[in-house]
């Protein structure tokens, strides 16, 4: 599944005051390039990963996002 509307636009901007750090995440699932990671905190608690140095700018976090905490720069 490819997101055509954000091809070649740069790389994703994570806003993290608006990431609920659910540990069912569904950008960390859907980013291919590995960009997006959870972090294992404890029982239930995460913290989600951001590498931006691993975005190849494909917009699929900002589709999958259900709280708008990622953008395209």
């Amino acid at each position: 599944m490819k997101n055509n509307q954000y091809k070649n636009s740069g790389k994703a901007k994570f806003r993290e005051e608006k990431c609920d750090k659910s540990p069912f995440c569904p950008v960390a699932r859907v980013c291919k390039a590995g960009a997006v990671s959870r972090i294992k905190l404890g029982f239930m608690r995460i913290d989600i990963g951001y590498d931006p140095g691993k975005c190849v700018g494909c917009g699929q976090c900002v589709s999958a996002c259900p709280h708008g905490a990622f953008s395209m720069k």
